[in-house]
């Protein structure tokens, strides 16, 4: 059953639940967000869905608990090219930053009076879904890549190799962007840029490098993944499509409970790099 759908421009959200689970959402709320040129054009932005639902904590926990889990469901399409990188990192706080101005009233804590480094919004709610064309790519040549991915006979080992240059890899690790978000283990190969129709990565003039475009990114307390992978044989798109399934904890936070001080948000300084791959 559909419970929030939304367009901006070209990007598309969907939020279905089932039937029996309707009965438990208490509160549903969208909002979206614009990244486009002059932060003006939707080609580029964000979409998300605030949803509340009750808590299913146990009669017998003599802990205080929240009676409702508050979520977030974002999904995103970020700057383009290798070189952006930065700039694909700006539009995660941007995202995270308008998102927040829009929240539905009550829907968050009081923020804290003294300065906060990182997205308020995302460390305050109980769960945090952050999915779609992120559009970080590899720093490495287009040879190269498409030589691991190819040739290699241990494709765990290419994989592995590959990402060692994987922008949001790198990003995430060293506190640019999405902090405190988590993963699944990327075991499928990168999911652009296709030809459609096609198993063959980019044969235009552009030659675009193939990366893991593609993410599905989550706040990791009471989530576990179950899977995480592409649809290879979807061959519309010059993208793959990548799904996942997650098991999530239900019980509503502990209140009172002794909280960790989050890392403080890195500034946000272009990289110097002696080598441009091409776009």
């Amino acid at each position: 059953v559909p419970v929030a759908m939304h367009l901006l421009g070209g990007i598309q959200f969907g939020l279905f639940a089932k039937r029996s689970f309707l009965k438990e959402i208490e509160e549903v709320a969208v909002a979206d967000v614009t990244c486009g040129v002059g932060n003006v054009f939707h080609n580029k932005g964000a979409i998300a869905a605030f949803v509340k639902v009750r808590a299913r904590n146990k009669e017998d926990d003599k802990r205080k608990r929240a009676k409702a889990l508050r979520m977030v469901f974002v999904t995103a399409h970020m700057a383009a090219h290798v070189k952006n990188a930065d700039a694909r990192d700006s539009d995660f706080w941007r995202i995270s930053s308008e998102l927040e101005a829009q929240v539905p009233p009550g829907f968050l804590p009081r923020k804290p009076s003294e300065s906060y480094g990182g997205s308020f919004l995302f460390d305050s709610v109980d769960r945090v879904f952050f999915c779609g064309d992120l559009n970080y790519r590899l720093d490495l040549p287009r040879e190269l890549t498409e030589y691991s991915i190819l040739h290699d006979n241990n494709g765990e080992s290419a994989l592995l190799d590959l990402l060692r240059h994987d922008q949001l890899v790198h990003t995430m690790a060293e506190g640019r962007a999405f902090q405190n978000f988590a993963e699944g283990k990327i075991n499928f190969a990168p999911t652009f840029k296709y030809d459609k129709e096609s198993k063959v990565y980019d044969t235009s003039h552009k030659q675009r490098i193939p990366a893991w475009t593609d993410r599905i990114l989550f706040s990791p307390t009471g989530i576990r993944v179950l899977e995480y992978t592409s649809v290879p044989e979807a061959q519309h798109s010059d993208h793959r499509p990548v799904y996942g399934a997650f098991r999530m904890n239900m019980q509503g936070k502990e209140l009172n409970a002794p909280t960790t001080k989050k890392r403080k948000q890195k500034s946000r300084k272009p990289r110097a790099t002696s080598r441009r791959p091409r776009e």
